[in-house]
């Protein structure tokens, strides 16, 4: 004969399978609406790359001496044009240098996207 000690046993193990088998389905309801869309953070390298090449060209300018600039900048395209292929990017880096400005085009493209920029930095 059982007694009440085994079929306290036999209700727990049943409510366990249950209550387990309650969250595995909730779980299939409720898991595709919990995943995280990392797609936008992976399509904005190009424009994070693009804008750093920006604002680095920026800081080349205001930082560099005068009489070294044509040749920071030189190296500085060199350097963001390889950088820019080796991630997959064909990156255009112009600029124009005078004596009071430095004008810098910009076209950066991707499978993508394509993004351009043509801005003007007043030398210090």
């Amino acid at each position: 004969m059982l007694n009440s000690s085994s079929k306290k046993a036999q209700f727990f193990i049943l409510t366990t399978v249950v209550i387990v088998g309650v969250f595995y389905t909730l779980s299939k309801y409720i898991n595709p609406y919990a995943f995280i869309d990392t797609s936008k953070a992976a399509s904005g390298s190009e424009t994070f790359f693009f804008d750093n090449v920006k604002e680095k060209a920026i800081e080349t300018v205001n930082i560099g001496y005068p009489d070294e600039l044509p040749s920071n900048l030189n190296q500085y395209k060199n350097f963001v044009e390889k950088m820019a292929s080796d991630k997959g990017y064909s990156l255009n880096f112009d600029f124009e240098n005078t004596t009071t400005t430095v004008d810098f085009h910009m076209v950066l493209t991707s499978e993508r996207m394509t993004l351009k920029a043509d801005f003007t930095v007043y030398r210090p």
